[in-house]
């Protein structure tokens, strides 16, 4: 494995990241931590960073410097927001970095911060035609993507950072200023000629103010998943909340639940510039992306020194089929049988290609718990698909790809109840369908040996019978299969044979 190092120098945090990359160009984050310094405040009615919050800029450098040496990190990549150039001293700062660490800072241009939070967004999420918010420290990039690919882009010169505390917004907020603010934003977004002429499927928001609105949200829905990437709300969401902090004080805000203290004061600010937006857009599908320009440095990187990204979903699970040692042959056996069957019962069960990802996932993660203790690995399968940070699918996918995995017979279900506000009972029913479909391919292919060549599927009234072709006696394989036949026909209401031919 390679280890990595990111450093993220923006006008409101500094950011570290340490990363194994394998020899298949999957990545898995070993280390990571933020610091919010602040260093664009100096910068709201001066010109230079003060000396306070650079001796605490390399006090940060300096202990992750320590990690990456102890962790034998062999490259760090150390960038900063293109904002930092407004302040007189900032080479100073990189100087003491190079002096001190060894490490070279690039100063990023906006397009270049534009298209790592793009290439960050669209190597982790399947995006088609969207807007790209990214709420940064002291400016706000927006990017049309069509087709997956970006069409316009432009940067603002307000962020949650410089636009607080320009406008007073810190704290308690006065409606003069808020409404000024405001006003400021709506005519800088007139004058973006492309943003007001394009319809958008999804404003897919990025940075500090998004994950901390998806927190909020989170918290006040009681939502069942402590995963932030790909979160889906709506524009009412988020003008609820807004709505709700602009009426509080500093104080005040550090009560509500999902709120973070060192983002209590820069919440209104950052919320006033991305619900303008988003009023602006006209658009009502609101995703948070977890993944951003960091992450887009790393893809890059992976680009370059291994294999581009041809496919979302399946470079993450090929990763993750790697790195937890699973045995890849037989879970693209299981995966086959399982599909040969799901695409030749498509009469009865009636799900259609919108489970492909699903059926995909849990097959070739259905072993994924013997990572952990191959006895009750069906239910260690469970958490560990769905804490495997696996880029490309929903949250209702993730979960339904989980409970495929996770269960094993009628006795050991997982308890879904939790989760009743992602899925219903018709995702249930689903879930159902395919894990049956998944059993069987597991009991064809107990032994690891690809015993079956083919099978063909002959649906009847009431039964339905799988002709198996084998160059092997597989008796024991299909009295395995037998075994489950009763909780077959519950799920697809036929009675099911087995014959090898």
């Amino acid at each position: 494995m390679n280890k990595i190092g990111v450093i993220y120098i923006g006008a409101n945090s500094v950011k570290f990241t340490l990363m194994n990359v394998m020899k298949n160009g999957y990545y898995k984050i070993i280390g990571e931590s933020s610091s919010d310094i602040k260093l664009a405040k100096d910068l709201v009615e001066g010109e230079n960073i003060s000396e306070d919050k650079i001796n605490e800029t390399l006090a940060n450098v300096r202990s992750f410097k320590s990690l990456c040496n102890f962790s034998d990190v062999k490259e760090i990549i150390a960038v900063s927001t293109y904002s930092m150039k407004n302040s007189k001293n900032y080479d100073y700062l990189f100087k003491k970095i190079k002096e001190q660490f060894d490490i070279d800072v690039t100063l990023l241009s906006n397009e270049e911060e534009i298209h790592y939070t793009y290439l960050g967004v669209t190597r982790s999420m399947y995006v088609k035609n969207s807007l790209i918010v990214d709420v940064c420290g002291a400016c706000t990039h927006l990017t049309c993507v069509k087709d997956g690919k970006i069409i316009e882009s432009t940067t603002i010169p307000f962020g949650s950072l410089n636009y607080t505390f320009q406008y007073h917004l810190e704290d308690r907020v006065c409606y003069e200023n808020l409404e000024k603010s405001i006003v400021t934003i709506k005519n800088l977004l007139n004058d973006i000629e492309w943003l007001n002429n394009e319809e958008y499927d999804s404003i897919i928001a990025v940075g500090g103010t998004a994950r901390t609105l998806c927190h909020m949200d989170k918290a006040k829905k009681r939502y069942p998943f402590d995963i932030l990437h790909n979160y889906k709300l709506n524009d009412y969401d988020v003008h609820k909340i807004y709505n709700l902090l602009k009426c509080k004080d500093f104080r005040q805000r550090c009560q509500i639940d999902g709120l973070a203290l060192e983002r209590a004061d820069l919440i209104v600010g950052g919320l006033t510039i991305l619900d303008t937006i988003i009023e602006n857009a006209k658009c009502e599908d609101i995703v948070i992306s977890g993944r951003g320009l960091r992450e887009g440095i790393m893809f890059e990187y992976i680009a370059k020194h291994y294999s581009p990204i041809d496919d979302i979903l399946d470079y993450n699970l090929n990763g993750i089929i790697d790195y937890l040692n699973i045995n890849k042959a037989h879970a693209n056996h299981v995966f086959n049988i399982t599909s040969t069957l799901f695409n030749a019962l498509k009469p009865i069960h009636k799900l259609g290609n919108e489970y492909n990802n699903v059926l995909k996932t849990a097959t070739l993660l259905h072993d994924s718990g013997i990572s952990i203790d191959y006895y009750h690995h069906h239910k260690h399968s469970f958490y560990v698909i769905l804490n495997s940070s696996i880029n490309g699918l929903s949250h209702k996918e993730l979960l339904m790809s989980a409970a495929i995995a996770a269960t094993y017979n009628e006795k050991n279900k997982i308890p879904l109840t939790q989760f009743f506000s992602i899925i219903n009972n018709f995702d249930i029913k689903a879930i159902d369908c395919i894990n049956i479909l998944l059993m069987i391919a597991e009991y064809l292919d107990t032994n690891f040996d690809k015993a079956v060549n083919k099978l063909n599927i002959d649906i009847n009234k009431d039964t339905i019978l799988i002709k198996l072709s084998s160059h092997l006696n597989i008796d024991f394989e299909i009295k395995q299969v037998l075994k489950i036949k009763d909780r077959f026909k519950n799920i697809y209401g036929r009675e099911l044979k087995v014959i090898q031919i």
